[in-house]
C-alpha cells in the first residue's frame, strides 16, 4: 500500500470516531435545537431536570475507538491474569511461571504458550544441569493441556556436557506442580473476578 493509502485509512478512522462521538453525546441541548417542537410544559421540564440529575454525564475513559466499535473489550472488563494467545490458558501459562520461577527463563513466549528455562545446576551438584521446556497445550485447564520436558546433561572428566536419560516421573511431578498451583490460581481469580 503507498503512504497516501495510510494516510487516508487514518483520516477515515479519526473521522470515524468523531462522528461516534458526537452520535454517543446526546442530551436536552440537542432537544432544544428542534424548532418546530412545542413549548415545554413546567412539569415536563421539571422531569428532564430529574432524570438529568439522576445520571450523571461521566465520560468513558476507557473507551477506544476499537471498544465502541466493538473490536476489543475495556481493560476493565478483560479476564484476570497475563495476556496470552488463544489457544493458551492465562492460568495455566501463570502457573508455570510460578512453579519455575526458581530459575532463569531462555524463551518465554505466552501467545505460543512456549516456556524455556536456562541451563541450571542444582545447588551441591555442579558436574549436572538441567532444562526445562513447558508447553501449554489448551486454554483450558485440564490435566493433559501441559506438557514438561526436562534435559538433563552431566559434565564428563575431559570437561564436555553429555546428555543423559531422566525419569519420567520427574516430568510426571513437574506437570502435577503446576496443576496444582493451576487449581490455587483458578480459585483465587475467580473470586477476584466475582468481586468486581
Amino acid at each position: 500500500m503507498s503512504p497516501l493509502h495510510y494516510r487516508a485509512l487514518t483520516a477515515l478512522a479519526a473521522s470515524l470516531s468523531l462522528l461516534l462521538v458526537a452520535c454517543s453525546s446526546s442530551g436536552p441541548a440537542s432537544q432544544a435545537s428542534a424548532p418546530h417542537d412545542p413549548p415545554a410544559s413546567p412539569q415536563n421540564a421539571a422531569n428532564v431536570k430529574a432524570a438529568a440529575a439522576d445520571k450523571p454525564d461521566e465520560m468513558d475513559t476507557e473507551a477506544t475507538i476499537w471498544t465502541v466499535l466493538g473490536l476489543a473489550k475495556k481493560p476493565s472488563e478483560h479476564q484476570p491474569g497475563p495476556r496470552t494467545g488463544n489457544t493458551v490458558s492465562p492460568i495455566l501459562w501463570q502457573a508455570a511461571l510460578d512453579t519455575l520461577s526458581f530459575v532463569k527463563f531462555s524463551t518465554e513466549d505466552p501467545l505460543t504458550g512456549e516456556l524455556v528455562t536456562d541451563w541450571y545446576s542444582p545447588q551441591g551438584k555442579p558436574g549436572e544441569r538441567y532444562k526445562i521446556d513447558v508447553f501449554v497445550l489448551a486454554p483450558t485447564v485440564r490435566s493433559d493441556a501441559v506438557a514438561v520436558t526436562v534435559t538433563r546433561q552431566e559434565l564428563t572428566p575431559t570437561g564436555e556436557w553429555k546428555e543423559t536419560t531422566i525419569a519420567r516421573k520427574v516430568e510426571d511431578d513437574l506437570e502435577s506442580a503446576i496443576l496444582r498451583r493451576a487449581g490455587q490460581l483458578k480459585r483465587e481469580w475467580m473470586k477476584a473476578y466475582a468481586a468486581k
